[in-house]
């Protein structure tokens, strides 16, 4: 029983506290933040803060965190090149007022990019510290 209880202990990092998103997952939701975020703001009319929170989500997370970096190597540069192509989108949607149900479209593109490639990569092993610079 003791033993029980040290590998349960031993293995909530790897599954977060209380449910939460842990790896790639904890990566991919907080770029889902900074979407809805910007979703949010547009939809409410501040089209210059949507932006900002566009561009947070990719260069503030995505790059920063290295998620893109994971995905070129193990998901392709092609595949990864898509799914970049989608915060421009949802940029330049923001920037020409299009209609809200089309920046929201967007915006759920990619929820489920970001969502569905973390899931793929912490199914691969692809650990976060791998692209940690000066290692």
């Amino acid at each position: 029983m003791k033993y029980a209880f040290i590998s349960l202990w031993l293995l909530l990092p790897a599954i977060g506290w209380a449910g939460e998103p842990a790896g790639w997952l904890a990566v991919a939701e907080a770029v889902v933040e900074h979407i809805d975020a910007a979703e949010h703001s547009y939809l409410a009319g501040d089209a210059k803060q949507a932006k900002r929170s566009v561009v947070s989500a990719y260069f503030g997370v995505f790059e920063d965190r290295k998620m893109e970096a994971a995905m070129r190597m193990e998901l392709g540069a092609k595949h990864t090149y898509q799914v970049e192509r989608r915060f421009g989108d949802l940029r330049k949607a923001i920037q020409n007022g299009l209609d809200g149900a089309e920046v929201s479209a967007i915006a759920e593109t990619i929820r489920v990019a970001m969502r569905r490639d973390a899931e793929k990569l912490d199914q691969a092993g692809i650990p976060l510290e791998v692209f940690k610079v000066n290692q």
